[in-house]
């Protein structure tokens, strides 16, 4: 045999080993969570006398019995998919036999609205109203409820809780939890660029702002002053339920100290736990693909909620 033919029949076997293995290399990605096991229903709803987009998703194998349920809240500037975080965590909530509601706010996702009025008055408003909604939807086990917060939507969160103590457990990844508007006046450039926009939302309605990533919002007056009043450090105080807080050791947007003094400040709760996603920004590998750390951040959210709020475990 030459060498021309052993060279031949190398690259042919090893083609036929890459026909046969590689599937079986390369599928990664845990099964997806059975469709069978939820029910997911977007819809419009009635809130601040505007219609907002929302999604329901409700486990089928509750036999009309009351069900928990979590509210999940997004981060500025996402959507209440979260490059599809938030809908793999309502799925596998589901297979566990938890209900969710989420929603998109003020000029995200499918927003009819222009982002102008995204603010903390009208997000927390338009939560209020999803979990109305969820209710009229679905019987809901009104000792079992929860929340999710990613970033803003933590903010958002440890806020809803403290005015509404029926939240028994509650999860932030990389909460934005800074009292006042310091922490966002970084992110737009720092205090003088923060003082100036603020003075022409005064003037003209909102100011244009172009996020690191690219997209074009409108901050409105209103979006400052909620910022310059909001006390997340006192609200987080008062929780008393079951707290988990999960942020990536690398995030350079809401700094890891930041978690940790969420969990520091939250000593009237009934237990914490802390997890971190090593290699992970303050993306969490949703909008990277890096699916090794994003499914970490899902999964440990599924388990955090399931052990402490499951009424029914789905295998």
């Amino acid at each position: 045999m030459n060498n021309g033919t052993s060279l031949r029949l190398v690259n042919l076997l090893l083609v036929l080993v890459c026909t046969f293995f590689a599937p079986t290399i390369l599928a990664t990605n845990p099964p997806a969570v059975s469709q069978s096991s939820f029910t997911s229903t977007d819809a419009w709803i009635s809130s601040r006398q505007i219609t907002i987009p929302v999604t329901l998703v409700t486990p089928t194998s509750t036999h009309n019995q009351p069900v928990s349920l979590v509210v999940l809240a997004h981060g500025h500037g996402g959507t209440r998919h979260e490059a599809g975080g938030f809908k793999r965590v309502a799925e596998g909530l589901a297979a566990n036999g938890i209900a969710s509601i989420r929603m998109d706010f003020p000029g995200c996702g499918d927003s009819k609205e222009s982002f102008a009025n995204n603010n903390l008055t009208n997000m927390l408003a338009d939560i209020r109203s999803s979990l109305a909604y969820a209710k009229d939807q679905i019987k809901v086990d009104e000792t079992h409820l929860g929340i999710l917060g990613f970033s803003m939507g933590g903010r958002l969160a440890i806020r809803l809780a403290a005015e509404q103590p029926g939240f028994g457990y509650m999860a932030l990844w990389a909460p934005a939890a800074t009292d006042g508007a310091e922490s966002m006046a970084s992110y737009l450039g720092g205090a003088e660029t923060y003082a100036l926009m603020k003075a022409q939302a005064r003037t003209e309605g909102y100011a244009p702002f172009t996020t690191f990533w690219g997209q074009d919002q409108k901050l409105g007056l209103r979006w400052f002053s909620d910022l310059e009043t909001s006390t997340p450090s006192q609200d987080i105080t008062q929780f008393k339920g079951d707290l988990f807080v999960l942020f990536g050791d690398l995030d350079d947007v809401v700094l890891p100290v930041i978690s940790e003094q969420v969990l520091t400040l939250a000593k009237a709760v009934r237990s914490k736990e802390k997890h971190i996603v090593h290699g992970a920004d303050h993306g969490l590998g949703l909008f990277n693909d890096d699916w090794d750390r994003s499914e970490e951040a899902v999964q440990t959210t599924i388990s955090f909620f399931s052990k402490n709020m499951s009424k029914v475990q789905v295998k």
